[in-house]
């Protein structure tokens, strides 16, 4: 038999042994590691033009579709797993109480610590302590200077001037409203003809 088949002949037995223990097992007791085959293929002949198609013989093309089903066979049966064990954590959450909101704001408290405990962000936060700091002091400074206060004084004055001035225009308005009502309604003078 050649080397080939020999090693073929193994993988096939190696997934149904695979398969039966997963048509055994739906529990985590029984739950099986997988790992992954690896297979190494010889490398083709390389001829002069590598840009031409390989011809494979009709029993190298059986092959890779017989392991081209195998392999797919395998994705579907890992999906199958896959899918099941999901379903089970989904199960175990639901009982434990666990809601995807839960776990979003267990992933960013846990995200967020990370960060807060990176060297970089304690210098970062030392930083921007140390900036507050000081335009807190130049900010204060700033304000008992002679010069803000003066600015502040005729802000303050040109404020309340501004609000007087509304004050009486909105007056003026409000007293040219009310007068034509007070006073009744105008008579129409009669047009007299021009003589």
């Amino acid at each position: 038999m050649p080397k080939g088949n020999k090693k073929t002949n193994e993988k096939k037995e190696d997934l149904e042994k695979f398969a039966k223990e997963l048509q055994g097992s739906d529990s985590d007791e029984d739950a099986v590691v997988i790992e992954q085959p690896t297979v190494v293929e010889p490398n083709p002949p390389r001829s002069e033009n590598s840009n031409k198609k390989v011809e494979l013989t009709q029993a190298e093309k059986d092959l890779l579709r017989t392991e081209l089903e195998k392999t797919e066979e395998e994705i579907g049966t890992l999906k199958q797993v896959l899918s099941a064990r999901q379903k089970h954590a989904a199960d175990l959450k639901r009982k434990l109480g666990l809601t995807p909101l839960t776990e979003l704001s267990q992933d960013l408290n846990r995200s967020l610590k990370t960060v807060t405990e990176t060297e970089a962000f304690q210098k970062t936060a030392e930083v921007a302590a140390a900036t507050s700091d000081t335009v807190k002091e130049k900010w204060n400074d700033m304000r008992n200077s002679s010069l803000f206060k003066s600015f502040e004084s005729k802000l303050g004055t040109a404020y309340n001037s501004a609000k007087m001035a509304a004050s009486t225009s909105i007056d003026h308005l409000a007293g040219a409203a009310r007068a034509p009502s007070q006073s009744g309604t105008p008579v129409a003078e009669e047009a007299k003809p021009i003589s």
